[in-house]
């Protein structure tokens, strides 16, 4: 055989190969948009936890207020507890604890957003923020249990508006979900 028929056999190939692949990224691409689906239960989910979350920052950031009246001693601020990257964060606490109701209560629904979009959309994206949210209220949880000086109005509001970022990135999420667009539903 010559060089030329060899040659040309490889071209060929090389033609298939690479239209076999195109086509198999167009196949993943389209079944993977077509599991993502809009879910009104899910979107609520994330809603009502965004409103939640925000009265007891209305309600921490007063008590801040009234607890930052007294002149600030120049004891260095108490800091959270580290966090390893990939270390599980639970909110749970004992009732004895401040603001236990809010922390099991937000434990409870970040699970419940985190395992529903699971099933439906397996966005690692929404994993990464969900482990955001419970990164910041863990922060503020170990501060309030642990740490004798109060947290200041300007750092409660650095921390809202945080979970305010994420949150409305969740619901951004879900309204592209929503309106169909790359999805089916």
């Amino acid at each position: 055989m010559s060089t030329f028929g060899i040659s040309h056999r490889r071209g060929i190939l090389k033609s298939i190969m690479k239209a076999g692949i195109a086509i198999f990224i167009v196949a993943v691409t389209m079944t993977g948009c077509s599991t993502h689906q809009y879910d009104p239960a899910l979107d609520k989910q994330i809603t009502d936890f965004q409103s939640k979350a925000d009265r007891q920052f209305v309600a921490w950031t007063a008590q801040a207020m009234t607890d930052n009246t007294q002149a600030a001693s120049p004891v260095v601020a108490c800091q959270a507890a580290p966090v390893v990257a990939g270390q599980p964060l639970l909110l749970i606490s004992p009732l004895s604890e401040p603001d236990s109701a809010f922390f099991n209560s937000a434990e409870t629904d970040l699970a419940l957003i985190e395992s529903r979009t699971k099933i439906l959309n397996n966005n690692p994206a929404i994993d990464q923020q969900i482990s955001g949210l419970r990164n910041i209220f863990y922060q503020i949880k170990y501060k309030r249990q642990h740490c004798s000086q109060q947290d200041s109005p300007a750092y409660i509001t650095l921390q809202r508006k945080q979970v305010a970022v994420i949150m409305q990135s969740m619901l951004t999420y879900e309204g592209v979900l929503e309106n169909g667009t790359g999805t089916s539903q």
